[in-house]
Parts: C-alpha cells; sequence; structure tokens
C-alpha cells in the first residue's frame, strides 16, 4: 500500500500485518531545489490531503523497493551529488506511482474534501471582499492568507481549485476584486483613491494600472460611462 501525507496533517493508522515499511519525508525546499521547482505540477497526488491507500502487486512493489534501496544507499553517501541524485531517484518512485497507483483516477475521499475545500473558499472570499467593500479591512487576501484560514498547504488549496473550477486561486482574487471594484465605482460616490485602499491597493495608480489591465479602461472612465 501507499499512503501520502503532508506537513501538518495528523494520521493514525491500524496495520494487522507489517513485512517492510519504507517512510520517506523531505522538505519542500528540497523537493523544489533538487527534484522541480514547479513538482506539485507535475506530481498533484502529494498534495492530495485525504487518500485510501493504494495497493500494489508483488511485482510492482519489488520494483519500488529496489528504488527504495538504491535512494538509501545514496543519502548514506558522501557524493558531492548525493542531494540530485537523491532527487532523480524520487522522481523515479513519483512516476511509478503516477503509473502504477495513482494513474488517471481520483480517491473518492478526497472528492468530497475537494467539495469542501471549494465551498469553504468561496465563503471566506464573499466575507472578506465584503469587509474590504465596507473599509473594515485594509489589506486583500492572497492565496497564502486563504489557505492558513483553511490550514492548507497554499499549493494544495491552489490545486483542488483549479481542478475544481479550472480557475486557480489568483484568478478568483483577480475577478472577485475587478467585481467588487465595478460595483463600487458604478454604485457609489467613494473617491478612486479610497476604493483602491478598500481593495487592498497601497497605491492608486497600482489599482488603476490593475483595472485597466483587466478591463482596457481606467477607473474613472468606466465611472464615467456608467453614469
Amino acid at each position: 500500500m501507499v499512503y501520502f501525507n503532508n506537513p501538518g496533517h495528523i494520521k493514525k493508522f491500524s496495520i494487522d500485518i507489517l513485512e517492510d515499511l519504507h517512510y520517506i519525508t523531505m522538505s519542500e525546499g528540497f523537493l523544489k531545489e533538487n527534484v522541480h521547482p514547479d513538482i506539485f505540477n507535475g506530481f498533484s497526488f502529494l498534495l492530495c490531503e485525504t487518500t485510501n491507500p493504494k495497493i500494489v502487486s508483488e511485482e510492482q512493489f519489488n520494483e519500488f523497493e529496489d528504488i527504495y534501496r538504491q535512494l538509501y544507499k545514496a543519502f548514506q553517501s558522501d557524493s558531492p551529488y548525493r542531494n540530485k541524485l537523491i532527487g532523480h531517484l524520487f522522481v523515479a518512485i513519483l512516476i511509478k506511482i503516477k503509473e502504477y497507483v495513482w494513474k488517471d483516477s481520483v480517491d473518492i475521499k478526497e472528492i468530497g474534501r475537494t467539495s469542501e475545500i471549494v465551498r469553504e473558499f468561496k465563503i471566506l472570499m464573499e466575507k472578506h471582499y465584503r469587509e474590504l467593500s465596507m473599509g473594515t479591512l485594509e489589506k486583500a487576501n492572497r492565496v497564502q492568507e486563504y489557505a492558513d484560514q483553511l490550514f492548507l498547504h497554499p499549493n494544495y488549496l491552489n490545486s483542488v481549485i483549479k481542478n475544481a473550477t479550472g480557475k486557480s486561486v489568483g484568478n478568483w482574487i483577480t475577478e472577485k476584486t475587478i467585481t467588487e471594484a465595478k460595483s463600487l465605482l458604478r454604485n457609489s460616490d467613494i473617491p478612486l483613491k479610497e476604493i483602491s485602499y478598500r481593495l487592498g491597493f497601497m497605491e492608486p495608480q497600482n489599482f488603476s494600472t490593475f483595472f485597466k489591465k483587466h478591463t482596457q479602461r481606467t477607473p474613472l472612465m468606466f465611472r464615467q460611462g456608467s453614469l
């Protein structure tokens, strides 16, 4: 069986028979430096929060075991290429997991958890932008802040949202910011400077540039056209 776990996630297992066990832990920094900067995009299962154990055949397990032993040997060596070698061997394990274990299937537990995360994220976003528009908050949330509130890794949150909705968390934030900006410009006489502050922009010029990039009009042009 193959299990995945991430920092901050506590899991309890009850195993009746255990003949052999390999447990590999690596930091995100090590993976990005010695495997690939975008490792989570290629191996999204690393970020899965809740999955059922995956069963492999004896032949497949033997293939994993061969790589495990090479990895352990590399770990104990003093080679100047030690970390790179470990990284490449770990990629071999990930590819085998993708081929034999994960494939293109999505775990039922993960589907249920995904729906819950998407719902909670949307609720948090609506509440956050309502407070921003009212002027009760000074700083707009980014991916990290939403992930912190949901007790998730930001890469995992972004992966879940993008897979479920087709849009990344950043895209959701951008679209929501533009929607709120249009509403304030159209339905209020709040000065442009104040609107930019309410939506988390420290400089009005940054807000104007952001708004024009996504609407092809400056905030002032949009307001005047809405009158």
